[in-house]
């Protein structure tokens, strides 16, 4: 019976062997043709990424292969029989595995002639006949038709592609624009609130138009808009009442009492100009009856110098001044208070246009973003979208007297215009691409121009200038030799107003610290 046993033992592996092949290759067939359904269907329904779906079809023709070969497992019986009926064993074997537990004379004569069989018995014919020829070549023509479709490119998943690479830069640019509503929302206590609650709410109307815009060009033209609408909201009148206060300083610095707050008037810092103003209504009445007629001189000369361009600050200087005469010093400290109330809302104007400048040139960067994504798109063959490439690189900002039109991208610079007084004056341009300072100067009789130059970190901050008077314009735009050397005046007459001019372009545009601290220090230094 032992020799009956193995014989059986190793027909059933013959047997497993053979129809584990055969599952096997019928487990790749499917596979292959499931594959094969999913490359066409994703040229209708794209999906990215395909491979684990293609995978998937793997999982499920090993899943059937297994599947099959399990039940294909043949019992011992089954086994018996079928080498019997394989390899003409006239039932020998069938019918020692019925009676391997019968005992008796004939049985023990049957198992002795079934073991004498089976030494002899060729194992090779037990297997099951026939190859899985078919399956397989119908894999194998399958697999040959899904590697030839996943090299043909396919339209619809580069769509996809696209949409998401589109998708996903409208979210970073949408990000980016979280960023500057959380800065514009810690804005200074000295802002106006409605202005910056009408900030905060452009940048989180910018914020909704650049996620949920159908395209990356119309986010561009969204954000755009939202540009626009942010530099209305700033004060243009910041730079020219800046200027008149620094002319108002510079008439309040010989007088010691005044000399401080001069000083800080001059040198553009309106926080600081604010808190020397209060200080000098707090020490009125230490004045004595001289001082205070020589303080009231300095304040009418220098509301006078402010009239112009600062009447609020003006205003209550000739106040002062006029109340400091009839000997009311009650009267000239209010009206110092008043003065340094509207210097404090300057700060707050300022501080404001620098937040609104900061939050147009983000936009802009955003705004590059998604302009270079569209251009991706359109060199992959996508539609560009209805949009256009309105607002795409664009310059921001805004052109203020005596300053030049913005630059356009690739060609930093501008060109400006400034009149000279008595025929005499000087000219500046600014203008850049991105939102840095950049500045030119020319110089003549009457008015004149320079081209714009674009500043580095690493390099000297240059600055427009401010130009004041009339005259009549000659010489070439840029030129220093240019105009007429015959009325000359010194430079210190117009030191605190090109000081005054420059300190504003710096703090309305978005430099660092240390670089501001820069320009106030060169100026400095040039009164010196």
């Amino acid at each position: 019976m032992e020799r009956v046993d193995a014989l059986i033992r190793r027909a059933r592996r013959l047997l497993l062997a053979g129809r584990a092949l055969s599952w096997l290759t019928r487990g790749l067939a499917v596979a292959a043709l499931l594959a094969l359904a999913v490359e066409l269907l994703v040229r209708a329904y794209p999906v990215d990424p395909l491979t684990p779906l293609l995978l998937g079809c793997l999982a499920i023709g090993l899943l059937i292969a297994a599947g099959g070969w399990f039940r294909a497992w043949p019992s011992r019986t089954e086994v018996a029989r079928l080498a019997d009926f394989r390899l003409g064993g006239l039932e020998r074997l069938s019918t020692a595995v019925e009676f391997a537990a019968a005992e008796g004379l004939l049985v023990w004569r049957q198992r002795q002639d079934a073991a004498a069989w089976a030494e002899s018995a060729d194992l090779a014919a037990v297997r099951d006949p026939g190859r899985p020829a078919r399956a397989a070549a119908l894999a194998l023509m399958a697999g040959l038709a899904v590697v030839a479709l996943s090299a043909i490119p396919n339209p619809a998943l580069q769509a996809l592609k696209v949409d998401r690479a589109n998708q996903a830069a409208q979210n970073h640019a949408a990000a980016q624009i979280g960023q500057l509503i959380q800065q514009a929302d810690k804005g200074q206590g000295d802002e106006s609130p409605a202005r910056k609650a009408a900030l905060v709410q452009q940048l989180k109307n910018a914020q909704q138009a650049a996620r949920s815009a159908p395209d990356p060009q119309s986010a561009v033209a969204a954000l755009s808009q939202a540009q626009s609408q942010i530099r209305s909201l700033q004060d243009p009148n910041v730079a020219t009442q800046k200027q008149a206060a620094s002319a108002a300083g510079q008439a309040l610095q010989p007088n010691p009492s005044s000399a401080k707050a001069g000083q800080a008037l001059s040198a553009g810092d309106s926080q600081a100009a604010a808190s020397e103003l209060n200080k000098l209504a707090t020490g009125l009445p230490t004045l004595s009856p001289e001082e205070q007629q020589a303080l009231a001189a300095s304040l009418s000369a220098a509301a006078a110098q402010s009239a112009s361009g600062n009447p609020k600050l003006s205003q209550a200087l000739q106040q002062a001044a006029a109340a400091l005469r009839k000997g009311d010093t009650a009267g000239a400290q209010q009206a110092l208070q008043q003065a340094a109330q509207a210097q404090q809302q300057q700060a707050g104007a300022e501080q404001f246009n620098g937040d609104a400048s900061q939050a147009i040139n983000g936009l802009q960067q955003a705004k590059q973003q998604l302009a270079q994504q569209a251009q991706q798109a359109q060199a992959q063959g996508q539609p560009s979208g209805k949009s256009g490439q309105a607002g795409a690189g664009q310059p921001s900002g805004s052109t203020q007297a005596g300053q030049g039109q913005p630059g356009q991208p690739g060609q930093p610079g501008g060109q400006g215009t400034g009149t000279g007084q008595q025929g005499q004056g000087a000219g500046a341009g600014n203008g850049n691409a991105n939102g840095s300072p950049g500045s030119g100067a020319g110089s003549g009789q009457g008015s004149g121009s320079g081209g714009g130059k674009t500043t580095a970190s690493t390099e000297k901050i240059y600055v427009p200038g401010q130009s004041t008077g009339s005259g009549t314009p000659q010489g070439n735009a840029g030129d220093p030799n240019s105009g007429s050397n015959a009325q000359l005046v010194p430079y210190t007459d117009y030191l605190s107003q090109y000081r005054a001019g420059a300190q504003s372009e710096v703090d309305r545009q978005v430099i660092p610290q240390d670089e501001r601290d820069l320009v106030r220090q060169y100026f400095q230094d040039l009164g010196q």
